[in-house]
């Protein structure tokens, strides 16, 4: 089921993602067990959702649709999003009182689209192979996988002052949106 070149792509793909699932992580230390893990299989699948939603879309709209156009434009909404989350995260990492930034199910589902929108180019490039769904279903599958781990990695570094892990994850989120800019020379 799973072939060489499905799978290093799934990985590839869901490096993005797997580095918003451990900062999100950091930001969930403090919750109770419980929480951390229903929060953190809402992120995982989430994201191996859209990662294969992406690449599904892709591959059945790559015969019709060029999104060279528009390429740009979303990754550039893709920059904005990750630097401005990093702006709230750091914001809070310097106030005093004991703020807890609140992850709901739409700002997830955006996170989880914005890391995606590599995926939806890979399925155009993918879209004449045969078992393009099948490639779509493992790859999302490799996205949950890859971002579970992530996830829950992120409690191996609860030991660390809760404000430090809250400016490493805003570093995060900086480099990721500068990563994308820097990549279209914006």
């Amino acid at each position: 089921m799973f072939s060489l070149e499905t799978t290093l792509l799934g990985v590839a793909l869901a490096l993005d993602a797997a580095v918003v699932s451990f900062t999100i992580g950091l930001l969930h230390l403090d919750l109770p067990k419980y929480q951390k893990t229903q929060r953190g299989l809402m992120v995982c699948g989430l994201f191996g959702f859209f990662q294969f939603l992406m690449v599904w879309l892709g591959s059945f709209g790559g015969y019709y649709l060029s999104f060279s156009s528009y390429g740009h434009m979303f990754q550039i909404i893709v920059a904005l999003i990750f630097i401005v989350i990093g702006i709230r995260v750091l914001q809070t990492s310097f106030s005093k009182e004991d703020d807890h930034i609140e992850w709901g199910l739409f700002p997830m589902i955006g996170l989880a689209i914005a890391t995606s929108i590599d995926a939806l180019a890979a399925g155009v490039s993918i879209g004449t192979l045969p078992g393009a769904f099948t490639s779509s279903v493992e790859i999302g599958l490799i996205t949950l996988v890859v971002c579970g781990g992530a996830y829950f990695a992120a409690r191996i570094v609860k030991s660390l002052p809760t404000q430090w892990l809250l400016r490493v994850a805003a570093v995060i989120f900086f480099f990721l949106g500068g990563q994308i800019l820097v990549d279209y020379h914006f």
